[in-house]
């Protein structure tokens, strides 16, 4: 029997008239890997965002790792990592506070950041660079920092706007 962890029923989202996404329904089972295709335009990003707990949707519901979107949006948010289409990283900051600030803002319990951040560092091949300003990192470094945040604030899934 798989897990699911991704159960969307009847998701829509409205801006005025103007339908963007229209009751989408879809479930996502445990090692499976998942993507929303479509035009410019097609509600993939405003998906992803009312998945994310960014943008409520305007009926319907959907659950992450058993956790509603709608009514326990911290709970959705400590289980998985969003990495949006602009992700950047502050240069004026080490790799390690970039890093502590994605853990916070996803709410990553404090006793267990530094571990988190530890290890995304590792993952990443920056332990020695976890104390340089993310500025003086060359491109190759960046990405990888803005993509590994997610491994720092969860282990669960991630949703790549």
């Amino acid at each position: 029997m798989s897990d699911v962890v991704l159960e969307i029923k009847n998701l829509t989202r409205r801006f005025g008239t103007f339908t963007a996404v229209d009751a989408l329904t879809l479930s996502v089972n445990a090692g499976e890997v998942f993507g929303l295709l479509g035009s410019n335009g097609s509600g993939k990003t405003t998906t992803i965002k009312m998945l994310t707990t960014l943008l409520p949707p305007t009926a319907g519901e959907a659950h992450v790792a058993g956790f509603s979107i709608t009514t326990q949006a911290v709970g959705v948010r400590r289980a998985i990592g969003y990495v949006p289409q602009a992700m950047s990283v502050d240069g004026s900051l080490t790799g390690y506070e970039n890093l502590l600030i994605f853990a916070k803002l996803y709410d990553l319990p404090h006793r267990e950041q530094q571990a988190r951040i530890k290890e995304a560092l590792e993952f990443m091949g920056l332990t020695a660079d976890g104390g340089r300003m993310v500025g003086e990192y060359s491109g190759g470094m960046v990405s990888p920092t803005g993509n590994r945040a997610v491994h720092a604030a969860s282990a669960q899934g991630a949703f790549l706007g």
